[in-house]
């Protein structure tokens, strides 16, 4: 007998944690099991290909919103094609109302909720045939009249249990692994699945630590913590904190999704020691306005977070990325707006905009009429209006979340943006305005090279009130000189000829008294080399510090020697 279990990640750089602790813990029946993951990207004929190829008896498909369209599309086909496989569903997507997946969808079997101990017994059922459907608990089944059967609920699982899954990682050289240390949330938030599960359930500490050891032995690029909210027992992540701190490989990233209000001091102390781009952290926002906290049961005051993400900040080695949810209850354009230049007043790493999505068992989807909710009815079930916030509200959000993903948080614009925001009465406004001027040219339509998110910020900016188109051109210069290293910017960003200045920077980069002795450059480079690595650009501002117009112009060294752009003023 031959399993399949498949994933359909949303990006190739995604990998399977679910799959690969199903595959582990039935171990006792690896011989019949394997775990194929393809991306929702694929092709449908070449996803049927690689299925029918396998000639599978059962397959078992891993189902989330970003992959059930898909799932839906693929089975009408699939069971013409392989009329005699069993298909078994599992995932969140199919853990709630799953009776009524029987009435639309050709399948045999749905596993709800954890699905490690249930696919072990359903295994035991098939290959050794010593327990009967019947007594599995935690699924849902079409008995031989053709019933709809739903059996007990499965109690959750000891996470001591659980198998580690990565001994080989052939195959996710270049993909995000994803490791849980537990499974729960102490939060009750009405817009996430976490809410129905009471509880959190920890993995044993010194198997974390162990697990972790060999990860960073075998120089993981990042691990990504997949727990709803890891820092629930304070004391259990201080402890992981401080030992990868004490053992970091110079290389290894760990991602942690947080609660600011959960961050205390000591945990602070400790992480003030961590190398920068060791660890980040994801804290959900949501909103800013408490009348919307208070009715998602997430009761936490903008003013408290924002303590705690200055807090991180001042540290100056953890990186942030702040979420917020549009399309909540009681959040109008108005509320909304104030949330966004809350939150981007912190000036994260990475601020995230997101949409609410009406998950299957939350209880924003159950309070969906009471709040006027409308939601897609395909997943991921996206809000499309409420009673605060209009269709054409959403699509405008839409379009600033765009232009804060292309210039925000791409990082490339941090200077050029922090000028462009005093021309606007606030950030939220200058993303409004960007978003409809690209809409109105159409540049939402097409692909863009990279160079085009840079000069197509003079033509937007051109009618601004009190604009400084000089400066700007300058600005934009600097930040694109500061993240690459190209020989020559377009036309229409230059204010400077900087053809008469080329021999004296030259002069000055083969210097190699100055560059290593005034301005500390590795004698490992030789002037041949720096010519090749380092640029010199002339601005008539002062782009780096305070934007005051110079007396004259003055250049600045952009050092590309090291894996970070170094950037020096010089003094002529």
């Amino acid at each position: 007998m031959k399993i399949l279990l498949v994933s359909f990640n949303a990006k190739y750089i995604h990998s399977s944690l679910a799959l690969r602790l199903i595959e582990g813990y039935c171990s006792d029946y690896k011989e019949y099991l394997e775990v194929l993951e393809l991306t929702i990207n694929h092709e449908m004929h070449e996803i049927i290909k690689q299925l029918y190829n396998k000639q599978p008896d059962v397959l078992g498909l891993s189902c989330y919103i970003w992959n059930m369209d898909l799932i839906e599309e693929l089975l009408p086909i699939l069971t013409k094609v392989l009329p005699n496989t069993k298909i078994v569903l599992g995932g969140p997507e199919v853990s709630y109302n799953s009776e009524a997946l029987f009435e639309r969808l050709p399948i045999d079997l749905v596993i709800e909720n954890e699905g490690e101990e249930t696919w072990y017994e359903y295994l035991k059922h098939l290959i050794d045939g010593d327990i009967v459907l019947e007594e599995i608990k935690g699924i849902v089944y079409r008995n031989e009249k053709g019933e709809v059967v739903r059996n007990q609920a499965r109690a959750l699982m000891d996470l001591a249990n659980l198998p580690f899954v990565y001994d080989d990682l052939s195959g996710l050289e270049h993909k995000i692994i994803y490791y849980e240390a537990s499974r729960g949330c102490p939060f009750n938030c009405q817009y996430c699945l976490s809410s129905i599960e009471k509880g959190v359930r920890f993995m044993p500490l010194e198997r974390v630590l162990n697990e972790l050891q060999y990860f960073l032995d075998k120089r993981v690029k990042q691990i990504k913590f997949v727990d709803r909210t890891f820092n629930t027992r304070k004391a259990f992540a201080r402890s992981i904190w401080q030992y990868v701190i004490e053992h970091d490989n110079g290389y290894t990233n760990f991602h942690f999704e947080i609660a600011a209000e959960l961050l205390d001091d000591a945990c602070l102390e400790v992480l003030k020691d961590a190398r920068p781009g060791l660890i980040q952290f994801e804290i959900g926002v949501q909103s800013t306005n408490m009348d919307v906290l208070t009715v998602i049961d997430r009761k936490m005051p903008f003013e408290d977070i924002k303590e705690i993400a200055l807090k991180i900040k001042a540290l100056g080695n953890i990186h942030q990325h702040l979420d917020l949810i549009a399309g909540l209850p009681y959040e109008d354009y108005v509320s909304f707006r104030h949330s966004f230049n809350d939150v981007i007043s912190l000036r994260p790493e990475q601020f995230q905009l997101g949409f609410l999505k009406l998950l299957k068992g939350s209880g924003l989807r159950k309070n969906a009429e009471k709040y006027g909710i409308v939601y897609s009815p395909k997943a991921p079930y996206e809000v499309l209006y409420t009673n605060e916030l209009s269709f054409k509200e959403l699509l405008i959000l839409h379009g600033i979340e765009e232009m804060v993903e292309r210039y925000y948080n791409s990082e490339r614009f941090k200077h050029t943006l922090e000028y462009l925001y005093t021309l606007f009465n606030s950030p939220f406004d200058f993303y409004e305005a960007l978003a409809h001027y690209w809409e109105a040219n159409d540049y939402d339509k097409i692909p863009h090279k990279k160079a085009a998110y840079y000069t197509l910020l003079v033509p937007f900016a051109k009618d601004i009130e009190g604009v400084n188109l000089d400066l700007l051109k300058e600005l934009i210069r600097f930040d694109w000189y500061l993240h690459e290293m190209v020989k020559e910017v377009p036309e229409e960003l230059m204010t400077l000829d900087q053809a008469p200045y080329r021999e004296q920077a030259n002069a000055i980069i083969r210097d190699d008294e100055y560059m290593i002795e005034h301005l500390g450059v590795s004698a490992k480079w030789t002037s041949r080399q720096r010519l090749r690595r380092m640029h010199m650009e002339w601005f008539s501002y002062n782009v780096y510090k305070n934007n005051a117009k110079l007396e004259e112009p003055s250049p600045v060294l952009f050092d590309y020697t090291e894996q970070k752009t170094h950037f020096r003023p010089i003094k002529l």
